[in-house]
């Protein structure tokens, strides 16, 4: 392997320079200009080895390439030296020079070449014909548009390559932001679901503490509330922090997130407001209809937050009255108790659970309004969208 590796690092230094490639074309130019040229074929031997070690350049300087390989064809036929072996050196830096370099530098050479082939005598070739210098015309052309259709293609595939990366880079951020606002709404459900739970079983060992020197059966009671919120609590902090230890894995939770318009989910959490002491009356107009999942799933939590500032604040023997319904394309829900908590008392503390049905009203384009009521009590009012929903 470390072999490899040093092999590696001699064919190609830093950069891009390919030094492998400059020296065998330098040799083979030097190597044909010794065999086939007469007169002063030092020279050409050493122009030829310069416009062959110019292509060891030519991805990360080509135009400094072409312009070497140019010189070492004018220094030819400045010294009277057939400059057959720099052709193949100078092709090869001008089609670089336009995929990769200065595209006016490379057409310059090419037309300055072109001029010099055509009106320049060269050593032991006939003085090029009309018919020659179109046919050398047309060959540059060819090699010209080969050129382009190389520096084409190569931006064509760049673009691809960038087009992809952007899109990687978007569905990367995408992913990180649905596991963000996953993780967001874990939280708040997690906060919705302990602040309940944790108030009933605030509530109901107050009231089994009171009760203990003279009504067993009630302090047993509150101790069956007590272990029911617990263990409801606990199945509820499983179900999230599996989610949190594998949120790519796409497992179901233990049990669904509660909804608003599904019976059960809606007289368990009414039941335990009465299990803390609180009356409570609720008005749904009949069944609601299918609701979205996301809109049903918030307009709960919402729902559970506000029960659970009505069982922390207003105290056992108040009333909680909850009120849901749907009209024109909404879904409307109020919670209200006549408690004995002090206005003040709801918005003290600095805690989340206001700001947490905030969220989660203003999420869906909806409204939230709280505050006291006249005569005492607490009223949380949330309006939710429900589109195409009746």
């Amino acid at each position: 392997m470390a072999l490899r590796r040093g092999i590696a690092g001699h064919r190609r230094l830093p950069g891009g320079v390919n030094p492998l490639l400059g020296l065998a074309f330098a040799a083979a130019a030097a190597g044909v200009a010794a065999a086939f040229q007469s007169g002063p074929w030092a020279v050409g031997c050493v122009t030829a080895a310069a416009a062959g070690a110019a292509v060891a350049w030519s991805r990360v300087r080509p135009t400094r390439a072409v312009v070497i390989g140019f010189a070492a064809y004018v220094a030819d036929l400045a010294s009277g030296v057939a400059p057959a072996p720099v052709f193949l050196p100078l092709i090869v830096t001008f089609a670089a020079a336009v995929v990769l370099g200065s595209r006016p530098v490379a057409y310059a050479v090419l037309f300055a070449g072109y001029v010099l082939a055509v009106f320049v005598p060269v050593p032991g070739w006939d003085p090029p014909s009309v018919a020659s210098g179109g046919g050398l015309a047309a060959w540059f052309l060819v090699l010209a548009a080969a050129a382009e259709l190389v520096r084409v293609r190569r931006q064509a595939r760049r673009a691809r390559e960038a087009e992809l990366a952007g899109a990687a880079r978007t569905r990367q951020e995408q992913e990180l932001r649905r596991a963000g606002d996953e993780r967001l709404r874990i939280a708040r459900d997690l906060h919705d679901v302990l602040a309940h739970q944790l108030a009933l079983i605030t509530v109901q060992a107050n009231a089994g503490l009171t009760l203990l020197p003279r009504d067993p059966r009630a302090v047993e009671q509150a101790l069956t509330a007590i272990k029911d919120a617990g263990n409801s609590a606990l199945g509820e902090l499983r179900a999230a922090l599996d989610a949190l230890r594998s949120p790519g894995a796409g497992a179901a939770p233990h049990r669904p997130s509660p909804r608003l318009s599904q019976p059960g989910d809606l007289a368990e959490l009414l039941e335990g407001a009465r299990a803390a002491g609180l009356r409570v009356t609720a008005d749904t107009a009949g069944p609601l209809p299918v609701l979205p999942t996301p809109v049903d799933q918030a307009a709960y939590r919402i729902a559970q937050e506000a029960v659970t500032n009505a069982i922390r604040h207003a105290g056992a023997g108040s009333t909680l009255g909850l009120r849901v319904a749907c009209t024109e394309g909404r879904l409307e829900l109020t919670v209200t108790d006549d408690g004995r908590g002090r206005p003040g008392s709801r918005t003290a503390g600095g805690g989340n659970g206001l700001p947490g049905m905030r969220d989660r009203a203003t999420a869906f384009g909806g409204l939230l309004t709280t505050g006291p009521v006249p005569g005492g009590g607490y009223r949380v009012a949330a309006v939710l969208p429900i589109g195409g929903a009746s």
